[in-house]
């Protein structure tokens, strides 16, 4: 009798592999520091039905990414009902919230409309990353068919829905933050 006929050789090759991964596994995980798929922002956007406030999230793909600064301002009183163009130029961007190595920051807003001017940045002995977004929105209609929440963004490669349903099954809405191409503050 042969070796091979007590331990199939495919299943030796297979469980040889699988060990290699579970050992090499914890390192692939610790090197991830660099800008990545995890670290991307994105900002929530959510409404509960029937409530007038619109709330705002910014996050890591990852959720557990830690951001250097993340910033978050708002404009109000511009002009947009949803329809054409969003006058980009009368922004003031009145508030701004600001916060140090963290995982999230939020902020909430009864104005309709609101703009949000949101940046996001990413340090990491990997690399540098900032995340920014310039992006508006319209709560309008209250009609039996609902209310529709419009979205525009003035920022090349953030993608939005023109509208979408309120709805606890249509909201919260994410929307990924592009990468600024100057890497950095």
């Amino acid at each position: 009798m042969q070796l091979g006929d007590y331990i199939p050789w495919p299943f030796v090759g297979v469980t040889v592999l699988l060990v290699v991964f579970i050992l090499v596994t914890p390192v692939l995980l610790s090197i991830g520091s660099a800008p990545g798929i995890t670290s991307e922002a994105e900002l929530i956007v959510d409404r509960v039905v029937g409530q007038s406030t619109l709330s705002f999230y910014v996050r890591a793909l990852g959720a557990t990414d830690r951001y250097a600064e993340i910033r978050l301002g708002l404009a109000d009183d511009f002009g947009w009902d949803g329809s054409g163009g969003v006058p980009w130029s009368n922004l003031v961007w009145g508030s701004w919230t600001n916060e140090s190595n963290v995982l999230e920051l939020s902020l909430t807003s009864a104005a309709n409309p609101v703009a949000v001017n949101v940046s996001a940045f990413f340090v990491s002995a990997g690399g540098n990353a900032l995340y920014v977004g310039i992006l508006a929105f319209f709560v309008g209609g209250s009609s039996a068919s609902g209310e529709t929440l419009y979205a525009a963004s003035s920022t090349s490669g953030v993608a939005v829905p023109s509208s979408t349903a309120v709805s606890n099954s249509s909201l919260p809405l994410t929307i990924l933050l592009v990468t600024n191409s100057m890497g950095g503050i």
